[in-house]
């Protein structure tokens, strides 16, 4: 009777291929989910853009929403992560007597990215070809909020001729995280690598189930949420969005250097309550926003108790009530007393 037997090294091989053998099933089906998520992110963004209309800055095209017609043009400038459906409800109570603009950051929305990386004051020169490229006129009333307001005052100081006014909409400021606790900074540093994160995650899927930036759209609708909801979780979106924030202490020098004529008209709108479940913090910025309508001769600063960071834009009453303050203010300081 012949007895076979097996080798502790060919027992070893054997224990060694199943594991290897699940490794790369593993690896062949977490490849093929993130194709189809790919697949699907670019098919979204191809339907999207059939009915949207681009304009060149001269090395890449960025997605412009102009709507309306008057004698005033107001160029809309979204904050981190956002686009142009952010203004949906203040581009709408804004465009029945002026022509109003909003439009995708490169890499953001449905515009294309930027072929050599994020750059301070990158920004406010793309808008400014993309508003040329496309016929816009100026001077331009430019409205910028939170990050936005960094570029909104940028494009002001690199296009001064062009540039009628500046309306800063709960807008970052570049002391902000001088004034805020160690617990608030930390929570703020944090934030672009959870939006890398979210990028990542974006390709498994799960984001479909739940998005926490999701929440920030509250109080839009239609379209405007289906887009939200698909830049939320779109990767190269929340990439670009991550790479804005980490360039934050660039953003922050560059607004510090800038001298702004005294006699630009320069509006500062705060929310006044907290975003629901955050911190109020909202005594720190208001001195902060009155601090930068100080600068000027024309500067004002007022406050819409009842809105927050987000709803300020996203609750049509909120919006209208902003869109209202910022019509007054361009048409009492175009027309002084």
């Amino acid at each position: 009777m012949t007895t076979l037997s097996t080798s502790p090294a060919q027992t070893g091989g054997a224990s060694l291929r199943r594991p290897l053998r699940i490794a790369a099933a593993a690896l062949t089906a977490i490849a093929l989910i993130a194709a189809a998520q790919e697949g699907a992110r670019l098919w979204t963004q191809a339907q999207m853009s059939h009915e949207a209309t681009f304009a060149s800055t001269g090395t890449h095209d960025l997605r412009l929403l102009c709507t309306g017609a008057g004698e005033t043009t107001f160029v809309l400038e979204a904050g981190a992560t956002g686009f142009a459906e952010t203004w949906t409800w203040v581009q709408d109570a804004l465009d029945d007597d002026a022509r109003v603009c909003s439009y995708d950051r490169a890499g953001m929305g449905l515009s294309e990215q930027l072929p050599a990386g994020f750059q301070p004051g990158q920004a406010a020169r793309d808008l400014h070809a993309a508003l040329t490229d496309a016929g816009e006129a100026g001077p331009f009333v430019v409205v910028g909020h939170s990050l936005g307001g960094f570029f909104a005052r940028d494009f002001a100081a690199q296009f001064p001729a062009d540039t009628a006014a500046v309306v800063l909409v709960d807008a970052s400021h570049e002391d902000q995280l001088a004034a805020f606790s160690n617990d608030m900074v930390a929570e703020f540093r944090a934030f672009p690598g959870l939006l890398s994160a979210l990028s990542g995650i974006s390709m498994t899927g799960l984001l479909h189930l739940w998005n926490p930036l999701e929440a920030g759209a509250a109080g839009l609708e239609g379209d405007a949420l289906v887009a939200a909801r698909a830049f939320a979780g779109d990767r190269v979106h929340l990439a670009t969005s991550a790479e804005e924030l980490r360039h934050w202490d660039d953003i922050t020098a560059r607004a510090a250097a800038q001298d702004l004529p005294a006699e630009l008209s320069v509006l500062a709108v705060t929310a006044g309550s907290p975003v629901p479940g955050s911190e109020d913090f909202s005594d720190l910025v208001e001195p902060l926003h009155r601090e930068t309508a100080g600068r000027f001769t024309m500067g004002a600063q007022t406050t819409i108790e009842g809105a927050d960071h987000f709803s300020i834009l996203m609750n049509r009453d909120h919006a209208r009530t902003l869109a209202q303050l910022i019509t007054d203010y361009v048409a009492r300081t175009a027309t002084p007393e």
